[in-house]
């Protein structure tokens, strides 16, 4: 559950951050390979990273940031994803509000509106820290997340 909700932050995450300076060596650190293919891509903006990840859902998701290709949003199964995945990379806040996890609909609400208030509705640390990070543009945030690939992940898409 852990990994699922670390990817999952991983995607709200590097969606959102299109112009922020990125730091990809960090990504070689995540022990994880979905997750590390997947930071690495976002991270390059490389979509052949994507094709190297096994779960469908996130491969899309991470097609869909790379490639900067909405189309690739539909073509994920799970309704909360999709809905993060197409708020994200439209910008578009009324998608996240179709999120059923709060802790998620706050996560995308955070970085779609760039609004540290939603941040700190997050009931998980983790993920209200990499929100905070991603939101205020400091890596500081990153250093105290507690599982070791999310705060690589984090501190790859922080300045």
């Amino acid at each position: 559950m852990i990994a699922l909700r670390a990817s999952a932050m991983a995607l709200l995450i590097s969606a959102a951050l299109p112009t922020t300076p990125t730091y990809a060596s960090d990504c070689y650190r995540i022990q994880d390979p979905d997750l590390k293919n997947h930071c690495l891509a976002t991270t390059t903006r490389e979509p052949s990273y994507c094709y190297k990840i096994r779960a469908p859902d996130q491969k899309n998701a991470c097609l869909a940031e790379t490639k900067s290709e909405q189309s690739n949003c539909y073509r994920i199964q799970d309704p909360d994803r999709r809905a993060d995945c197409l708020g994200t990379t439209k910008h578009d806040q009324s998608y996240c509000y179709r999120i059923q996890d709060p802790d998620e609909r706050n996560a995308c609400l955070g970085t779609v509106k760039t609004e540290r208030s939603y941040c700190y509705r997050i009931q998980a640390p983790d993920e209200r820290n990499a929100c905070l990070a991603e939101v205020n543009a400091q890596r500081s945030y990153c250093y105290q997340i507690k599982n070791p690939d999310a705060r690589s992940d984090c501190l790859a898409r922080t300045k």
